[in-house]
Protein backbone atom coordinates (compact mmCIF):
# COMPACT_ATOMS: atom_id res chain seq x y z
CA UNK A 1 0.00 0.00 0.00
CA UNK A 2 2.69 2.49 0.89
CA UNK A 3 4.91 1.58 -2.68
CA UNK A 4 1.39 1.79 -4.30
CA UNK A 5 0.68 5.38 -2.25
CA UNK A 6 4.50 6.64 -3.21
CA UNK A 7 3.75 6.14 -6.80
CA UNK A 8 0.92 8.01 -6.57
CA UNK A 9 2.61 10.76 -5.49
CA UNK A 10 5.38 10.83 -8.05
CA UNK A 11 2.10 11.89 -10.64
CA UNK A 12 2.14 14.77 -9.22
CA UNK A 13 -1.07 16.94 -8.75
CA UNK A 14 -3.80 15.17 -10.75
CA UNK A 15 -2.34 11.70 -9.55
CA UNK A 16 -5.14 12.59 -6.71
CA UNK A 17 -7.93 13.54 -8.51
CA UNK A 18 -7.41 10.48 -10.89
CA UNK A 19 -7.58 8.23 -7.60
CA UNK A 20 -10.83 9.60 -5.98
CA UNK A 21 -11.92 9.25 -9.86
CA UNK A 22 -10.82 5.52 -9.51
CA UNK A 23 -12.80 5.04 -5.84
CA UNK A 24 -15.83 6.22 -7.68
CA UNK A 25 -15.46 3.98 -10.56
CA UNK A 26 -15.13 1.00 -8.21
CA UNK A 27 -17.53 1.45 -6.30
CA UNK A 28 -20.29 1.72 -9.06
CA UNK A 29 -18.47 -1.15 -10.52
CA UNK A 30 -19.37 -3.35 -7.42
CA UNK A 31 -22.83 -1.73 -7.25
CA UNK A 32 -23.94 -2.33 -10.55
CA UNK A 33 -22.20 -6.22 -10.80
CA UNK A 34 -24.30 -7.06 -7.29
CA UNK A 35 -27.40 -5.39 -8.58
CA UNK A 36 -27.72 -7.44 -12.03
CA UNK A 37 -26.58 -10.69 -10.25
CA UNK A 38 -29.74 -10.37 -8.00
CA UNK A 39 -32.10 -9.73 -10.60
CA UNK A 40 -33.29 -13.15 -11.71
CA UNK A 41 -34.62 -12.86 -15.21
CA UNK A 42 -34.61 -16.43 -16.37
CA UNK A 43 -37.85 -17.44 -14.13
CA UNK A 44 -39.86 -14.34 -15.30
CA UNK A 45 -41.18 -16.57 -18.20
CA UNK A 46 -42.20 -19.47 -16.43
CA UNK A 47 -43.44 -17.40 -13.73
CA UNK A 48 -45.69 -15.27 -16.37
CA UNK A 49 -47.12 -18.87 -17.89
CA UNK A 50 -48.06 -20.22 -14.71
CA UNK A 51 -49.75 -17.41 -14.00
CA UNK A 52 -51.51 -17.25 -17.65
CA UNK A 53 -52.44 -20.73 -16.78
CA UNK A 54 -54.16 -19.73 -13.42
CA UNK A 55 -55.88 -17.07 -15.11
CA UNK A 56 -57.71 -18.65 -17.21
CA UNK A 57 -58.93 -21.27 -15.18
CA UNK A 58 -60.57 -18.29 -13.81
CA UNK A 59 -58.84 -18.82 -10.55
CA UNK A 60 -57.23 -14.95 -10.03
CA UNK A 61 -56.76 -15.24 -6.37
CA UNK A 62 -54.13 -18.67 -6.58
CA UNK A 63 -52.90 -16.01 -9.27
CA UNK A 64 -52.04 -13.27 -6.99
CA UNK A 65 -50.94 -15.64 -4.70
CA UNK A 66 -48.05 -16.88 -6.97
CA UNK A 67 -46.98 -13.30 -6.93
CA UNK A 68 -46.39 -12.87 -3.06
CA UNK A 69 -42.85 -12.77 -1.64
CA UNK A 70 -41.75 -12.42 -5.13
CA UNK A 71 -40.04 -9.45 -6.51
CA UNK A 72 -38.65 -8.15 -9.88
CA UNK A 73 -40.38 -5.68 -12.81
CA UNK A 74 -42.21 -8.59 -14.52
CA UNK A 75 -44.04 -9.61 -11.10
CA UNK A 76 -44.85 -6.00 -10.46
CA UNK A 77 -45.85 -5.88 -14.10
CA UNK A 78 -48.25 -8.88 -13.40
CA UNK A 79 -49.87 -7.91 -10.02
CA UNK A 80 -50.64 -4.53 -11.75
CA UNK A 81 -52.37 -6.02 -14.55
CA UNK A 82 -54.20 -8.90 -12.67
CA UNK A 83 -55.36 -6.34 -10.26
CA UNK A 84 -56.54 -3.76 -12.90
CA UNK A 85 -57.42 -6.25 -16.15
CA UNK A 86 -61.22 -4.54 -15.80
CA UNK A 87 -59.68 -1.32 -16.64
CA UNK A 88 -58.95 -0.48 -20.75
CA UNK A 89 -56.67 -1.74 -22.18
CA UNK A 90 -54.40 1.36 -22.89
CA UNK A 91 -54.93 2.48 -18.98
CA UNK A 92 -53.69 -1.04 -18.15
CA UNK A 93 -50.40 -0.49 -20.94
CA UNK A 94 -49.77 3.03 -19.42
CA UNK A 95 -49.39 1.18 -16.03
CA UNK A 96 -47.09 -1.32 -17.16
CA UNK A 97 -44.88 0.86 -19.21
CA UNK A 98 -44.08 3.21 -16.42
CA UNK A 99 -43.49 0.29 -14.26
CA UNK A 100 -41.10 -0.72 -16.84
CA UNK A 101 -39.71 2.27 -17.51
CA UNK A 102 -38.79 2.86 -13.65
CA UNK A 103 -37.29 -0.22 -13.75
CA UNK A 104 -34.86 0.90 -16.29
CA UNK A 105 -34.12 4.38 -14.51
CA UNK A 106 -33.21 1.68 -11.61
CA UNK A 107 -30.89 -0.21 -13.99
CA UNK A 108 -29.27 2.81 -15.53
CA UNK A 109 -28.68 4.55 -11.92
CA UNK A 110 -24.75 5.60 -11.17
CA UNK A 111 -24.38 4.59 -14.84
CA UNK A 112 -23.13 8.22 -16.02
CA UNK A 113 -20.35 7.87 -13.28
CA UNK A 114 -18.55 5.61 -14.99
CA UNK A 115 -18.90 7.45 -18.43
CA UNK A 116 -17.84 10.74 -17.09
CA UNK A 117 -14.72 8.93 -15.65
CA UNK A 118 -14.00 6.85 -18.13
CA UNK A 119 -13.98 10.51 -20.11
CA UNK A 120 -11.88 12.55 -18.02
CA UNK A 121 -9.28 9.92 -16.49
CA UNK A 122 -7.36 10.07 -19.50
CA UNK A 123 -7.71 14.12 -19.24
CA UNK A 124 -6.61 14.56 -16.08
CA UNK A 125 -3.92 12.36 -17.31
CA UNK A 126 -2.49 14.47 -19.97
CA UNK A 127 -3.03 17.31 -17.86
CA UNK A 128 -0.28 15.68 -15.24
CA UNK A 129 1.80 14.75 -18.32
CA UNK A 130 1.95 18.19 -19.55
CA UNK A 131 2.24 19.89 -15.52
CA UNK A 132 5.17 17.47 -15.44
CA UNK A 133 7.06 18.57 -18.63
CA UNK A 134 6.47 21.91 -17.85
CA UNK A 135 7.84 21.54 -14.76
CA UNK A 136 11.20 19.64 -16.21
CA UNK A 137 11.76 22.84 -18.86
CA UNK A 138 11.74 24.95 -16.34
CA UNK A 139 14.21 22.97 -14.41
CA UNK A 140 16.34 23.07 -17.34
CA UNK A 141 15.69 26.53 -18.62
CA UNK A 142 16.59 27.43 -15.05
CA UNK A 143 19.35 30.29 -14.20
CA UNK A 144 21.79 28.03 -12.77
CA UNK A 145 22.34 26.40 -16.25
CA UNK A 146 21.60 23.07 -16.67
CA UNK A 147 19.41 21.66 -14.00
CA UNK A 148 19.27 18.79 -11.81
CA UNK A 149 18.90 15.42 -13.91
CA UNK A 150 17.39 14.03 -10.84
CA UNK A 151 14.87 17.15 -10.59
CA UNK A 152 14.60 16.74 -14.38
CA UNK A 153 13.55 12.71 -14.19
CA UNK A 154 11.43 13.52 -11.50
CA UNK A 155 9.37 15.65 -13.66
CA UNK A 156 9.31 13.17 -16.44
CA UNK A 157 8.70 10.58 -14.56
CA UNK A 158 5.23 12.29 -12.84
CA UNK A 159 4.29 12.81 -16.61
CA UNK A 160 4.66 9.55 -17.39
CA UNK A 161 3.12 7.83 -14.02
CA UNK A 162 -0.08 10.52 -14.23
CA UNK A 163 -1.16 9.41 -17.98
CA UNK A 164 -0.39 5.83 -17.05
CA UNK A 165 -3.02 6.26 -14.12
CA UNK A 166 -5.21 7.79 -16.22
CA UNK A 167 -5.48 4.94 -19.01
CA UNK A 168 -5.12 2.49 -16.36
CA UNK A 169 -8.56 3.55 -14.83
CA UNK A 170 -10.15 4.79 -18.07
CA UNK A 171 -10.11 1.25 -20.21
CA UNK A 172 -11.79 -0.98 -17.54
CA UNK A 173 -13.94 1.66 -16.36
CA UNK A 174 -15.14 2.19 -20.50
CA UNK A 175 -15.34 -1.73 -20.72
CA UNK A 176 -17.40 -2.09 -18.11
CA UNK A 177 -19.92 1.07 -18.69
CA UNK A 178 -19.94 -0.55 -21.94
CA UNK A 179 -20.71 -4.32 -20.80
CA UNK A 180 -23.33 -2.47 -18.30
CA UNK A 181 -25.30 -0.62 -21.03
CA UNK A 182 -25.50 -3.65 -23.32
CA UNK A 183 -26.84 -5.51 -19.81
CA UNK A 184 -29.59 -2.40 -19.85
CA UNK A 185 -30.17 -2.81 -23.55
CA UNK A 186 -30.98 -6.36 -23.77
CA UNK A 187 -32.68 -6.71 -19.96
CA UNK A 188 -35.24 -3.34 -21.35
CA UNK A 189 -35.83 -5.38 -24.84
CA UNK A 190 -37.06 -8.39 -22.38
CA UNK A 191 -38.88 -6.01 -20.05
CA UNK A 192 -40.92 -4.95 -23.55
CA UNK A 193 -41.44 -9.02 -24.31
CA UNK A 194 -42.70 -9.28 -21.27
CA UNK A 195 -45.28 -6.43 -21.29
CA UNK A 196 -46.60 -7.37 -24.43
CA UNK A 197 -47.06 -11.02 -23.49
CA UNK A 198 -49.15 -9.78 -19.94
CA UNK A 199 -50.88 -7.61 -22.11
CA UNK A 200 -52.26 -10.64 -24.65
CA UNK A 201 -52.74 -12.59 -21.74
CA UNK A 202 -55.26 -10.42 -19.92
CA UNK A 203 -56.85 -9.35 -23.33
CA UNK A 204 -57.46 -13.33 -24.04
CA UNK A 205 -58.55 -14.12 -20.47
CA UNK A 206 -60.89 -11.00 -21.03
CA UNK A 207 -61.96 -12.28 -24.35
CA UNK A 208 -62.88 -15.83 -22.87
CA UNK A 209 -64.94 -14.23 -20.07
CA UNK A 210 -66.71 -12.28 -22.31
CA UNK A 211 -68.09 -15.01 -24.05
CA UNK A 212 -68.84 -17.09 -21.46
CA UNK A 213 -70.48 -14.70 -20.36
CA UNK A 214 -73.18 -13.43 -22.92
CA UNK A 215 -73.15 -17.69 -24.02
Amino acid sequence: MREIMSIISLGGPTAFPLLIASIFSLAVIIEKTIFFARQNNKSAYRLIKKVEMLLEEGDTMSALNQLKGKKGPSVRMLSSAIKNHNEDNQRIKESLQIIGENEIKRMEKHLPILDVVAMISPLLGLLGTVLGIISSFNIMGGAAGVGDPAQISSGIAAALISTAIGLIIAIPTAIFYSYFSNIVERRAHKLNQHMVRILEMVNNNRGEKDVQKYA
